[in-house]
């Protein structure tokens, strides 16, 4: 991504907010043509298998919010994986690209027992510590069989309901699918 009248002082302090948490990674800041505004490029190795929202948050989670809303208000942020292009990153899926699904999945979470394994697997973690992002959750649901796309649908439900990590899917989004789908639940139905 080619960049226009680059910031180069305000690209030096993000880059050193960001050096302990993102290691190699490089970030640029100035005019995007393509949008005819400020823009926010950071390329980091990390970013490569994370969808865009998870991204996002990694970075915004390191930024201090007085920093953020001072300094950064009002750019395009674009967080690309080496070799990645923007067209790239644009054509991954949202959160929102499930909405229509969201029953559906949660129903089938709910009703393969995910919420109760993931629990289970974090309380018996080395020292309960969540890893601060889905791994957890993708080996559940790998070791249930689910294939990537599906792995990446509840990823993206999970994100849509406010959870980025493994701990929040179990403290935010575990009671809400449980209370949803308990009154369907495969058990409680006449025909079960």
């Amino acid at each position: 991504m080619k960049l226009q009248r680059r910031n180069q002082a305000l690209e030096k302090q993000v880059t050193t907010l960001l050096a302990k948490s993102f290691s190699g990674m490089s970030v640029e800041i100035g005019h995007a043509a393509r949008w005819d505004r400020p823009c926010i490029a950071i390329r980091w190795e990390g970013f490569g298998g994370l969808l865009p929202e998870e991204r996002f948050h990694r970075l915004v989670s390191a930024i201090p919010d007085e920093f953020r809303t001072s300094q950064l208000a009002g750019l395009v942020w674009v967080e690309l994986a080496p070799g990645e292009t923007v067209d790239d990153v644009l054509k991954l899926p949202r959160s929102e690209d499930v909405a229509k699904r969201e029953a559906d999945i949660g129903r089938t979470l709910t009703h393969n027992g995910f919420f109760a394994t993931l629990a289970d697997r974090l309380g018996r973690a080395a020292k309960r510590k969540c890893p601060g992002d889905f791994t957890h959750t993708a080996a559940v649901l790998s070791d249930m069989g689910k294939p990537p796309e599906r792995i990446r649908d509840a990823k993206l439900l999970f994100i849509r309901h406010g959870a980025f990590c493994d701990c929040q899917v179990v403290a935010t989004v575990q009671p809400a699918m449980t209370k949803e789908h308990a009154a369907t639940s495969p058990a409680c139905s006449p025909t079960a």
